[in-house]
């Protein structure tokens, strides 16, 4: 495997696993009141934390790819 991928991967996942905590789970408020900040001025609490749990899971999925196509090209 490539290092860049397993970097690009392991990046990904800390990424995927930080937002998804603070901003879905915990709901801290300094990342919510910046989703809100970039998005929208409008924007409810609960909607910024259910961004920030589907930008977590896409950039997960991103992970995903980037340990099977390193493995891929790997191999």
């Amino acid at each position: 495997m490539s290092l860049g991928w397993l970097l690009g991967g392991m990046a990904s996942f800390l990424y995927a696993g930080l937002v998804g905590y603070f901003g879905g789970v915990k709901k801290a408020p300094g990342l919510l009141k910046l989703v809100k900040m970039k998005l929208s001025k409008k924007m409810s609490d609960e909607t910024a934390a259910k961004v920030c749990i589907g930008a977590a899971i896409v950039v997960g999925l991103f992970g995903i790819f980037c340990f099977v196509f390193g493995a891929i090209q790997g191999a």
